[in-house]
């Protein structure tokens, strides 16, 4: 519209002065001169000149932002193709994880049901032991007593068959049994002790993963920042597209970034996906619930041995007593004192059994509550790293790399201790101790709770990861969306900036016709002007002519004029 009035004013300009021109001659001189026609045509030509030069940079500026919206179209197009190939991944790996979950969840109830058949074998075991005592002591004392009171009386006195120095071998051989079962009392001690050590172990990998939870949370902040970036270059990205079209070049290099971050995530995954493969075969080479229950087996069986085998023992002592009674008449009295020493230490290391049975068991039981203690620690530090991490919106590829790197530590450090725990398992396999097989199970079974317990955290974790990308693709897809309206809106300015130029062109077109209309009336008007000039010049030659001073007369009159004479004059 300036442009349109601008134009309009030397025109409207020159035709003033040209109806002036034409109403009449002046009688001085003339007040428009060729200089000023001159002056109003080269405005002209420079208002024209400059709706030129604008015309052109509008057609640039319209072909710079055509260039950057068919740029900018099959950028997100590439992008959400290459988005796609992510939500078939993500389906995978939920379902590896549902599968993954269901495998942790039978194997978790199988350990427990064996962990609580060894448990109740073991509290059986201490509740038989002392009563199969009395009932072995009661027997022996029985059987003494109906042979003494089937004794006739005493023939003469022959030699004795029996010396002391058999009943010293017997006592010899209690002795030994009494060793062997302080050894294997030494032995629960130090599978106790390796126990603690566990527990040691295990306090310091919590400590281990909340320093890591440390990192994350100091990630996460970093992850806060990455955002608050992208946000900003957004807002630059909307602006370039209106400004300047240099900026995509930063804008892609920044988005090639981004799609290389995203591939290393893959890999990363992949990684902890073949980790967690390792960790299910290392978990199915454990001992199963076959060779547990035939070692539980084997333990009764040795039991039922030794109970046999101490009945065997005395029934033969039984006997050559009743054989060889009327030989030891005289000496009874002193056997009887030894026999009834022997039982009492029998009774008292029995006691002792029972009540070091008792600690270790108070101190299992206090490990166990520790271990519970720890579990819950470690689950109440779980679910405090999934509140914050509820609070990202982004910065997944940064934390997916020391995840994976933790991941594959804890599951050198599992299969490590899996390994220990499976060669202490051999090398108590092969020993020929009767009591170290059932703590062994024990020990297994406290093992595999902690081994499980870790599997379950890190299933955790993956869950949470699993969260973190479904949120990331939300976001890249309210990202893709709001680059759709945003280029939905450009198109609409385009197409009023179009409709705007048509109706400039159309102004254009129309000015231009006036300019040749008032062209063609200027140059009538200048012929116009010249002959009315000429005409003027030719009557003031004639007037000159006739008011020339002649000299005094007389005159020649060629013919009789009537003077002039005005009719105020008459």
């Amino acid at each position: 519209m300036l442009v349109n009035r601008a134009a309009v004013f030397p025109v409207i300009f020159v035709l003033i002065t040209i109806t002036k021109i034409g109403t009449g001659i002046p009688t001085s001189r003339p007040t428009v001169t060729n200089y000023d026609i001159r002056d109003a045509i080269l405005q002209i030509v420079n208002v024209i000149r400059t709706t030129e030069d604008k015309l052109e940079r509008h057609e640039y500026r319209e072909r710079a932002l055509g260039d950057q919206l068919k740029r900018g179209l099959s950028f997100i197009d590439k992008r959400v193709k290459q988005f796609e190939h992510f939500k078939g991944a993500i389906t995978r790996l939920d379902e590896r994880l549902a599968a993954v979950e269901t495998i942790l969840i039978q194997k978790e109830e199988k350990e427990r049901l064996q962990s609580m058949k060894t448990f109740l074998a073991v509290d059986d075991i201490q509740k038989n032991l002392p009563l199969v005592m009395d009932d072995l002591k009661k027997d022996i004392l029985d059987e003494l007593s109906k042979q003494i009171e089937r004794i006739p009386p005493p023939p003469p006195h022959p030699k004795p068959e029996i010396t002391k120095t058999d009943f010293e071998n017997l006592r010899n051989d209690l002795i030994k049994k009494v060793e062997k079962m302080n050894n294997s009392i030494v032995n629960l001690e130090k599978e106790l002790k390796k126990t603690r050590a566990d527990k040691e172990a295990c306090e310091k990998f919590n400590k281990q993963i909340a320093s890591n939870l440390k990192k994350i949370d100091t990630q996460f902040d970093n992850g806060k920042d990455l955002l608050q970036k992208y946000e900003h270059k957004l807002g630059e990205y909307k602006e370039s597209t209106k400004e300047s079209p240099a900026q995509l070049k930063e804008q892609a290099d920044w988005q090639e970034n981004f799609l290389k971050s995203l591939n290393e995530q893959k890999h990363s995954i992949a990684d902890i996906l073949s980790g967690v493969g390792n960790v299910s075969t290392k978990l199915n080479t454990l001992p199963k619930n076959d060779d547990i229950e035939k070692l539980n087996e084997s333990t009764k069986n040795l039991v039922k041995d030794l109970q046999n085998s101490a009945n065997v023992h005395t029934e033969k002592v039984i006997e050559v007593i009743g054989t060889k009674i009327n030989d030891v008449k005289t000496k009874i009295a002193e056997t009887n004192q030894e026999v009834k020493k022997t039982i009492d230490d029998l009774t008292n290391i029995t006691k002792n059994i029972e009540v070091k049975l008792g600690e270790n068991y108070k101190d299992i039981k206090t490990d166990l509550s520790s271990i519970k203690k720890t579990e819950e620690i470690t689950i109440h530090t779980a679910d405090n790293v999934l509140d914050t991490k509820r609070r990202l919106e982004y910065g997944v590829h940064q934390i997916l790399g020391e995840m994976g790197q933790l991941m594959k530590t804890a599951t050198k450090d599992i299969g490590e201790t899996i390994t220990d725990r499976f060669d202490v398992f051999e090398l108590s396999v092969l020993d020929e101790e009767n009591g170290a097989l059932s703590n062994l199970t024990h020990k297994i079974g406290d093992d595999i709770d902690q081994v499980w317990r870790q599997i379950g955290i890190m299933h955790q974790k993956m869950n949470a990861n699993a969260e973190i990308l479904s949120k990331l693709q939300n976001q890249t897809d309210t990202y893709v969306n709001g680059s759709s309206d945003v280029m939905d809106n450009m198109k609409g300015k385009v197409a009023k900036i179009t409709s705007k130029l048509m109706e400039l062109d159309e102004n254009l077109n129309y000015l231009l016709g006036r300019l040749m209309l008032v062209s063609h009336e200027f140059s009538q008007s200048k012929n116009g002007i010249s002959k009315a000039l000429d005409e003027i010049k030719g009557t003031f030659l004639e007037v000159q002519d006739k008011i020339k001073d002649s000299g005094p007369g007389p005159h020649k009159i060629d013919s009789y004029e009537e003077p002039d004479v005005s009719p105020a004059k008459k």
